[in-house]
């Protein structure tokens, strides 16, 4: 890896030796056994102080029941004591001298009623929607209708979040979202990150984390925030695990056909906690048959304003993939204040995606001129691996502790497609054929370093600081040939492609709380150092740039019902990888996607203030501006009847909304998540006009609403039930305006085998609502959209947990690949 900066490993280390020096020296330590004197390993232990019973700090116990609190200042406190399938009990008050140790008499916990504490028990009590200080939290499983769903699937419910017609993924109104994974980013364009959602099985999801306005720990980019989604992690103690599989078919008519693509998918959790090792690993395969069809009615204009032509082209999808996802690796907690983690995984994808296009061009009088036939068939293979290597160092039972990880994730990608085209006039005479072979290789290597400290200080003060290096290399050819009357000759459009980056970051935040109120201020420094190489055609650009991006967050407890949070961010979106290859991925012979080499990052800042009622209820008011919007773009060649998407800086982004999330239960049973969202996006900017080679204007507004609603419901003997849907209203998608759009989904499920079975039943979209039709307009673009698939289905799933169930704590780490995941492309569009 080529370090270009080494000032944040200097900046952090000075700050460390500087804040290292506060100490203080009193301790307190116990021991926790249960009625046999037998020691409970993780109980947790609760220190608070005596006057006002705030907590201070909490502890785990290790294998011999053992705890400690260190560097404490002298005072009256106790100490409370909790652990899963014990009754919660508590110290007398004692007082702590000066540099003093002090030993609490041994507590001996008492078994509670409830003896089997079996993770299904626990899962269920889950609430599906959680509202924290800086994220909402979607438990997965506490929905019976994400049973056979997608990741796709289920974000695409979740409140706030849109995915549109591309799989572009929106929160809030607001494109330019990052989504993680378990932390760590995913490095894909938005086509091929939707496709590895699309095909990642619900049945391996825990949580779906949303923020909207992220601290300075986190990356600068993404424009409206971000997106973790964390996999599923046993918690428990000695081995256990978990096991699914399950079957889906859907009901889809096609040219007045009816299609049944068949999905199945399977998956395999298991862990392994004993001592100081804690193993880990899963597995999940997915088969996948995918059915679609799209209408795109394009019109093309002279210079005058006069119709030129409209083209009208149908396109049938058909996909089949097979798809395979590995992980594995362990922790050793090789005493109370060092762990060291390894972690591997890999995905492995395998998609046939067979496109039959049906493209009519016609005069202005409606007579036809030409009529093309397309088939478009396609192999490819995609691979993901990646291993990260994680330490942490604790110092004291205060919290004050050090991270660092080490990570390398490396992409291939292999795409081969061959489209035939047959072109014949209007009266139906064949007027010449082409043939286009595409090989389309593609190659990424990601080396990341990242640290980061954490120091509790007096008077309820936090420090936190940390660095990060990342060097990205991304190599992608593209080489098409054409036959010419059986010869195959090497096509002008090919291409090769070489990417350089790295960047070199750092950050410093401080929060400090008082009786009622909190703050937190942060600031993130960022060093982009970038060179693009278009080695065909030997031409290369080069970018430097340095930027600030601050945070700051302010909260106010009113009262116990109420509290306000005022927060800013500044935030930036760096270009897709893919994005900005300048390779050509067919559609068919007059509609293709290419990319933009020229790209410029955007940059946005967040204004949001929150209100919550009772610490359930919330209303927020948020205010974005984004400069230099990377926008999806429509261009055409009106003469040749061509058009293409590609990628550019069009326009500036004004986003307000207000968002409302309430949390309620009508009767006993029955639990009701209402999340309302009502914003304008308002885009402005200039389009460059190639035909008439002028520069018009773009001014596109709009007010929308989006309305999610989830009732789940609570039944005896095991039985549960939920209700799904969303409406989301007229809107603005990439500078197209999507027409109104409704879904629906239900699901029951059914506790089995004594708690540790669960069968599940869903029905998506009984209805097929769920079907885009839009329409693109701004200077001589003239587009109308229909797009809709096989959605609508029914899916039965079964999965069995085995293994012990008390919990023990398992930590999460997040890698230090943060950001650069989102932005890396595979071979182009794989569907």
């Amino acid at each position: 890896m080529k370090i270009r900066s080494v000032w944040p490993l200097v900046l952090l280390c000075f700050v460390y030796s500087v804040v290292n020096a506060q100490s203080r020296s009193g301790k307190v330590s116990g021991v926790i056994t249960d009625d046999n004197a037998q020691p409970v390993e993780s109980a947790t232990a609760s220190l608070q102080r005596a006057k006002d019973s705030s907590l201070l700090k909490v502890a785990l116990t290790d294998k011999f029941g053992l705890f400690e609190f260190e560097n404490l200042a002298q005072g009256d406190y106790f100490v409370i004591v909790t652990a899963v399938g014990f009754i919660k009990t508590s110290s007398k008050k004692f007082t702590l001298a000066p540099s003093a140790v002090y030993k609490i008499p041994s507590f001996q916990l008492k078994k509670s009623e409830a003896k089997a504490l079996g993770a299904v028990t626990v899962t269920g009590k889950r609430p599906l929607i959680e509202n924290k200080i800086d994220r909402m939290v979607v438990n997965v499983e506490a929905a019976p209708t994400n049973a056979g769903a997608s990741a796709m699937e289920v974000l695409e419910k979740s409140p706030g979040i849109t995915v549109s017609n591309d799989g572009e993924i929106s929160l809030k109104g607001k494109q330019g979202v990052k989504i993680l994974l378990d932390g760590k980013p995913t490095y894909l364009s938005a086509a091929d990150l939707a496709n590895v959602l699309k095909n990642l099985p619900a049945s391996a999801l825990d949580q779906i984390e949303i923020m909207t306005n992220p601290p300075a720990r986190y990356e600068a980019s993404g424009n409206s925030g971000i997106i973790n989604i964390k996999t599923k992690k046993s918690l428990a103690e000695g081995l256990n695990g978990s096991a699914t599989m399950g079957g889906t078919v859907s009901f889809f008519k096609r040219n007045n056909e009816w299609l049944f693509p068949l999905k199945t998918t399977s998956s395999i959790n298991l862990n392994y906690r004993k001592g100081k090792w804690n193993l880990f690993g899963n597995y999940n395969y997915n088969y996948r048959e995918n059915s679609g069809a799209l209408d795109l009615t394009r019109r093309f204009y002279e210079k005058d304003g006069s119709l030129n032509s409209t083209s009208f082209t149908h396109t049938d999808f058909n996909f089949r993939n097979n798809n395979h996802t590995l992980k594995m690796g362990f922790d050793y907690y090789a005493n109370k204040k060092n762990v060291i983690g390894i972690v591997m995984s890999g995905f492995g994808f395998f998609g046939r995606p067979t496109p039959t296009s049906n493209q009519v061009i016609s005069q202005p009088d409606g007579s036809t001129e030409s009529v093309l036939l397309s088939n478009n068939y396609n192999k490819n293979d995609f691979y993901n691996y990646s291993a990260n290597i994680n330490y942490k160092h604790s110092f004291d039972s205060s919290g004050r502790e050090l991270t660092v990880d080490l990570d390398y994730m490396g992409y291939t990608n292999s795409a081969k497609n061959t489209l035939y085209t047959y072109i014949y006039d209007g009266m139906g005479n064949n007027l010449g054929n082409l043939t286009l072979y595409g090989d389309i290789p593609g190659v990424i290597n990601i080396y990341s370093i990242k640290s980061d400290y954490v120091h509790p200080l007096k008077h309820n003060l936090r420090f936190d600081a940390g660095i990060k290096i990342s060097d990205v290399t991304n190599d992608n050819e593209v080489k098409y040939q054409r036959n010419d009357n059986g010869t195959w000759k090497p096509d002008d459009r090919s291409n090769h492609f070489i990417y350089r980056e790295n960047i070199n970051a750092g950050y410093i935040s401080l929060n400090k709380k008082w009786k009622k109120w909190s703050a937190q201020a942060g600031l993130r420094v960022e060093n982009t150092n970038a060179r693009g190489n278009q080695v065909t055609n030997d031409s290369s650009f080069t970018r430097n740039y340095t930027n600030l991006f601050p945070t700051g967050y302010i909260n106010y407890d009113v009262n116990k019902n109420h509290s306000f949070t005022l927060s800013f961010g500044r935030r930036i979106e760096r270009p897709n990888y893919q994005d900005l290859n300048p390779f050509i991925w067919f559609l068919d012979s007059l509609q293709y996607r290419q990319g933009n080499p020229y790209l410029l990052p955007q940059y946005s800042n967040n204004l949001e203030l929150r209100h919550t009622l009772s610490g359930r209820f919330t209303t927020t008011l948020n205010y974005t501006v984004t400069d230099d919007v990377i926008s999806q773009l429509l261009k055409q060649n009106t003469e040749k009847r061509i058009t293409y998407l590609t990628t550019d800086n069009v326009a500036r982004l004004k986003n307000i909304g207000v968002a409302v999330n309430a949390p309620f239960s009508p009767v006993k049973g029955w639990n009701v998540n209402l999340f309302v969202n009502v914003f304008n996006n308002r885009y402005t900017g200039v389009y460059y006009n190639s035909y008439t080679g002028k520069n018009d204007p773009i001014d596109i507004g709009y007010t929308s609403a989006l309305v999610n609603v989830s009732n789940s419901f609570s039944f005896k003997k095991g039985w549960s039930a939920e209700l799904t849907g969303w409406y989301r209203g007229k809107t603005i998608e990439q500078l197209t305006i999507a027409d109104p759009m409704y879904f629906m989904s239900l699901g029951g499920q059914k506790l089995v085998m004594k708690g540790k079975g669960t069968v599940r039943l869903n029905i998506r979209d009984p209805f097929h609502w769920q079907q885009f039709t839009g329409r693109t307009l701004y200077s001589d673009i003239d587009v109308k959209i229909h797009n809709r698939w096989d959605n609508r289905n029914v899916t039965a799933t079964f999965s069995y947990r085995f293994g012990k169930s008390s919990v023990a704590q398992a930590r999460r780490r997040t890698s230090g690949v943060t950001d650069e995941q989102n932005r890396a492309g595979g071979a182009g569009n794989k569907e």
